[in-house]
């Protein structure tokens, strides 16, 4: 039986972390009887302790009930740790994960300027392969389409004029009202297609990574050749991609509101539409 190593842990510490751990717990707040009892601890050390976390701002009163609640200082650690969040480095292993299970290009993108700028890529293991720009059009890329739709309509408008929407081949879309009717139905999805609409016989599909205060500011996609990215491949890897950016973006502090939890439509029907 190996001995045990020294303790270094500082009991009043301790009592404080298990304190606000309860608070955590309770946004309608507890009182100090509630909390001793629950912690076992004594009475008048407990209010010693919330008196000490008060006067930092960690925890804080309610002058009526008179029971304690979270100080707004815990609040501002938390958005400073989500704030500190490199999303490159979030996204690094999940764009590592899709290259294995799709055996495609996988890359991450972000808005810049108007243009879709990649900033992250990991190429397909195959010997037959896209070569992918660093930077591209909005209207005719999955990863642009995907960004302007979480973008409020005047500015995906003002996007799309200022940029303007050349064909680049027969699939590309060039008339605004439609592109904006499309862009509603890629929002309503979560993902969207390049069905070939930048470079023949390349198609592609992406999905949006929100941070903590809701804002998509970056796009995760698949890409590859349709002979390999079929429709039928594109709506099972669908569902992996947009798992992969709801990981990324819940580590990057995104909790989607109940009325973004919808059931999610078919895949591989609405792939044919897009």
């Amino acid at each position: 039986m190996s001995e045990k190593g020294p303790d270094y842990t500082v009991h009043s510490i301790e009592r404080a972390l298990a304190i606000l751990e309860s608070l955590a717990r309770r946004p309608q707040g507890l009182g100090v009887t509630e909390l001793s009892q629950a912690l076992r601890l004594h009475k008048s050390t407990v209010h010693r302790l919330l008196a000490t976390l008060s006067s930092f701002g960690y925890a804080e009163q309610d002058p009526l009930t008179e029971r304690y609640k979270l100080g707004r200082k815990v609040l501002l650690l938390g958005l400073e740790i989500l704030e500190s969040l490199d999303f490159r480095k979030e996204a690094a292993p999940y764009l590592r994960e899709l290259v294995e299970i799709s055996r495609e290009t996988a890359q991450l993108a972000v808005l810049d300027g108007g243009e879709i700028v990649v900033i992250e890529r990991d190429r397909s293991p195959e010997v037959v392969t896209v070569n992918l720009g660093l930077r591209a059009q909005v209207h005719c890329t999955a990863e642009g389409k995907v960004l302007l739709a979480y973008l409020p309509r005047e500015e995906a408008i003002y996007i799309l004029e200022a940029q303007g929407m050349p064909q680049h081949t027969v699939n590309t879309i060039t008339d605004l009202e439609y592109m904006l009717s499309h862009l509603e139905k890629v929002r309503l999805q979560g993902y969207a297609i390049n069905a070939e609409e930048l470079v023949e016989g390349m198609r592609s599909i992406a999905a949006p990574i929100f941070d903590h205060s809701g804002r998509a500011i970056a796009a995760l996609s698949i890409s590859g050749p349709t002979s390999r990215l079929t429709l039928e491949r594109v709506g099972r890897l669908v569902t992996v991609l947009k798992e992969a950016c709801a990981s990324i973006s819940e580590r990057l502090g995104y909790r989607p509101r109940r009325s973004e939890c919808r059931p999610e439509e078919s895949p591989v029907s609405n792939s044919l539409s897009l």
